[in-house]
């Protein structure tokens, strides 16, 4: 059964807006491609991210950026872990918007080690897409205009990484190349009655190596995985509200919608039906055109608070390296990281004071 203490889920899917954010410590048990892109934050805990080419673990307030399209899977290794996930679907943006997002982004880890500008920068969107999430409130509702913004900004940050290489594991594995290989086909052909033989025929492997390679690298056999594989690819069909149950396991591809029910339980610890009212409850306008503010509890706000610091009145203006301004009330606070090798120039322009930061001439 899946851990529902810190899970929140808030989906732009309902009203057909791009962009998603969910928090949950699920034990994920199958790959997942999607056509957004993701951004997993570790908010307790350590995961392993593995992708068809990398396999790298990631600790507390270290983050995966995943590219559109790119399999992969976000492996608990430790029993508490929590993890924050944002999605943006850039299906669900006109073309005209942002033309074509084709190669555009790339998988990388953000690390204090490895891409630590980037971390820091994308941290500070996601600590400003949770204040506007904090301050929805029943009369106005979470702030569109604000969530646009934030989220152009992520793309724009994700954007320019595109050429940054990522710390990477290489994996040379003949066995993991041929895992890999079993995983693609399944999440093409998952829909289909498609069987262990399939498989094999297909990659010219024996049916008894095909078995083994599932047991060995996801710990579940061949029918489990599937089963879980199709589950997973339902939720979106389930969340929209539109078709009933028995409908939705018929188009994943589940032979019925009391197995179908069964292996949801099993993954996500609940019944469908009750999945479906949780994420309904969340998104449901109010009476009078009302909107219901996203809701947090406690110990989700405690640990948002303690990771991101929502309650420090500071606030991350600019970021570039070596140089950082933070507002605090009405000062604003400049850093530099080696301030010795910079020429500071201060001038007032009418009511404007201008800061004027360049290479020092004598380089002392």
């Amino acid at each position: 059964m899946q851990n529902m203490n810190y899970y929140y889920d808030f989906s732009g899917q309902k009203f057909n807006h791009p962009l998603s954010l969910s928090i949950n410590s699920f034990d994920r048990k199958v790959f997942s491609r999607q056509t957004s892109l993701e951004l997993s934050y570790v908010l307790k805990g350590s995961y392993e991210v593995i992708t068809e080419h990398i396999s790298h673990s990631l600790t507390e307030q270290e983050l995966a950026v995943i590219a559109p399209d790119e399999i992969h899977i976000l492996k608990k290794l430790q029993p508490e872990s929590v993890i924050l996930t944002i999605h943006i679907d850039f299906e669900r943006i006109p073309e005209n918007m942002l033309g074509s997002c084709k190669n555009l982004f790339h998988t990388i880890l953000c690390t204090p080690v490895s891409n630590a500008a980037l971390l820091r920068s994308l941290k500070e969107e996601i600590r400003r897409l949770l204040m506007v999430l904090f301050n929805g409130d029943s009369a106005d509702g979470t702030d569109l205009f604000a969530l646009n913004e934030i989220m152009m900004k992520i793309l724009c940050i994700a954007k320019k990484q595109r050429n940054t290489p990522f710390e990477q594991l290489p994996v040379d594995s003949t066995h993991h190349e041929n895992y890999v290989r079993a995983i693609q086909f399944i999440d093409r052909h998952y829909q289909e009655d498609i069987h262990l033989t399939d498989i094999a025929k297909t990659l010219s492997f024996s049916t008894s190596y095909t078995s083994r390679l599932f047991t060995r690298y996801t710990g579940l056999s061949f029918v489990k995985y599937l089963s879980y594989v199709r589950v997973r690819e339902s939720l979106e069909d389930l969340l929209e509200g539109k078709a009933s149950i028995e409908e939705i396991s018929g188009k994943c591809g589940m032979p019925n919608s009391k197995a179908y029910s069964q292996i949801f339980k099993e993954l996500y610890g609940i019944t469908p039906s009750t999945y479906r009212k949780r994420f309904v409850k969340n998104l449901l306008p109010l009476p009078e055109q009302e909107t219901r503010p996203m809701e947090f509890t406690q110990k989700q706000k405690e640990l948002l608070t303690k990771v991101f610091h929502l309650d420090d009145t500071n606030r991350l203006l600019f970021h570039a390296e070596g140089i950082q301004i933070v507002s605090d009330g009405d000062t604003l606070l400049c850093t530099l990281s080696d301030a010795r090798q910079k020429e500071l120039l201060l001038s007032q322009k009418e009511d404007d004071i201008v800061l004027t930061i360049r290479p020092s001439c004598t380089g002392t």
